[in-house]
């Protein structure tokens, strides 16, 4: 029975703690869970659904490289999950502990309820130096110096196929969002982040202190790298993501 690995503001498959814990137990069924309750939130956007969509590919692509493409399905977190470990006799799932907002933090308390009832295990790792429910930064720092300090973890060869359908990554129209006009969004994956880094790094950071102040040249000369850390195709030092990122 396959180990279900559950993408949410992580798509990438190099340093990938949660891959990795998966990959080391056999078959490995990659989920992600578009949930329309999550895109008609004020602080979603059209926009946002387009890149992450790309990020979706990008993602699919890699995964499929190594064996096992990417399954997208569409629905309730806790109805997907259910249905899933179901059919196919599933008994642990990891994911990364995620960093958004209050619906993905109540959303995860539902499914921990769920997994408790079902009996799955459900292993969540972090993957930044945030601390869910800190009661005291003591010692905070040293944890996140550490988590800055770790090395970034290699992809796995090869991952063992999963008979199953990998499913439709669905058109904005398909999640009710109209389209909202923006026709210079950023283009989402992990291949379009690391040109953006490689950009930066080497030609549009050279004016950065100066220039990043102007509404003329701060759109160009800013790291527009936000959304890349937000999805996680593109992580930091650390390994961390950024919560927040607008498309």
């Amino acid at each position: 029975m396959p180990i279900l690995l559950w993408f949410k503001r992580d798509l990438r498959v190099h340093d990938h703690a949660a891959l990795l814990r998966a990959a080391a137990g056999g078959a490995v069924l990659p989920l992600y869970i578009v949930e329309p309750e999550y895109w008609r939130l004020a602080d979603t956007s059209t926009r946002q659904w387009l890149f992450t969509a790309d990020c979706l590919h990008s993602l699919r692509q890699a995964l499929g490289e190594l064996g096992q493409p990417l399954v997208v399905r569409v629905g309730e977190a806790v109805d997907v999950l259910d249905q899933l470990c179901r059919t196919h006799a599933i008994e642990e799932m990891v994911s990364h502990e995620e960093t958004g907002n209050g619906w993905s933090y109540e959303r995860d308390l539902r499914v921990r309820a769920w997994a408790r009832r079902k009996a799955i295990r459900w292993v969540e790792l972090s993957q930044s130096a945030v601390v869910r429910g800190l009661k005291s930064r003591d010692g905070w720092a040293a944890r996140r110096n550490r988590s800055m300090a770790v090395t970034p973890l290699q992809a796995p060869l090869a991952l063992p196929p999963v008979a199953i359908e990998p499913g439709r990554i669905p058109a904005a129209l398909d999640l009710g969002l109209a389209d909202d006009g923006c026709t210079d969004r950023q283009i989402g994956g992990r291949e379009q982040g690391l040109r953006e880094l490689a950009s930066f790094l080497n030609e549009r950071g050279r004016v950065y202190r100066a220039a990043m102040s102007s509404p003329l040249s701060g759109e160009r000369c800013c790291s527009r790298l936000s959304p890349y850390l937000a999805s996680g195709c593109v992580v930091g030092a650390g390994g961390g993501s950024c919560p927040g990122g607008k498309a």
